[in-house]
């Protein structure tokens, strides 16, 4: 059911009807995947993507991901404020100032969640 959400339809219609598996490189094509990497290089390239997100703010990370997986069910005239909703919250806390800070002394932030 979550198939035809997130491919074309006449694409996810042919998986379906078919049976037919795809390969690494289809599943990218189509949207399915977001990279493909060399054999054997999977784990380190997750591994990579994971520094990459943690490496954020934690809370900044939390409301971008609340925000992607809620909004398709929003209705069109309340998108902004219920992003506000979200976002504000994080403006306002301690993460925030701190990675003003650690931008304004060229250093790395130290993220407390807060």
């Amino acid at each position: 059911m979550r198939l035809p959400r997130l491919v074309p339809y006449r694409v996810a219609l042919e998986m379906a009807l078919t049976g037919d598996m795809i390969s690494a490189a289809r599943a990218y094509e189509i949207g399915l995947l977001n990279r493909v990497v060399p054999a054997g290089e999977a784990l380190a390239a997750a591994q990579a993507l994971a520094r990459s997100i943690v490496a954020n703010g934690p809370l900044s990370v939390a409301a971008s991901k609340r925000i992607m997986r809620d909004q398709a069910g929003w209705p069109a005239d309340e998108l902004w404020s219920r992003q506000n909703d979200i976002v504000m919250p994080v403006f306002a806390s301690n993460d925030a100032r701190e990675g003003a800070s650690a931008f304004a002394e060229k250093r790395a932030p130290v993220w407390s969640g807060t």
